[in-house]
């Protein structure tokens, strides 16, 4: 009998650790997002985050266009035009630093860097990425 009272026991402690270890993961996970937001807000100017979206979306438009129409190139050179022009503004290279350090809590901050990576694109056609 005291066996089994002694693997009950363990079995609750155990379940009680993991509970506590999962809550301490959100919570850095929380507060993660939090300085990013912070961080964002602090040094990326609001308006440009409103430009970014609608011209990425645009622009990833465009692109999606002249891969579906053969014009290959003038969709690579279109993809790599706006890569160099998001690498060098001040607003996107802010927000990239306020997004490093989050792929556990926020698995996109990683994308926005890749979405832009001059050297992937060199590597690999913007077409065949679609």
């Amino acid at each position: 009998m005291l066996k089994r009272s002694s693997l009950f026991t363990t079995l609750c402690i155990m379940a009680t650790a993991s509970s506590f270890v999962q809550a301490n993961e959100h919570e850095k996970m929380m507060q993660q997002m939090m300085q990013m937001q912070l961080c964002i807000n602090k040094n990326v100017d609001p308006s440009y985050l409103q430009d970014m979206s609608q011209n990425s979306e645009k622009i990833a438009n465009q692109i999606k266009q002249l891969c579906e129409t053969g014009l290959r190139q003038q969709a690579q050179d279109t993809a790599m035009h706006y890569a160099k022009e998001m690498q060098s503004n001040p607003n996107f290279q802010a927000m990239q630093k306020c997004t490093t350090h989050m792929d556990s809590a926020f698995p996109g901050a990683s994308a926005l860097q890749e979405e832009f990576d001059i050297d992937a694109l060199k590597k690999n056609h913007v077409c065949d990425e679609l």
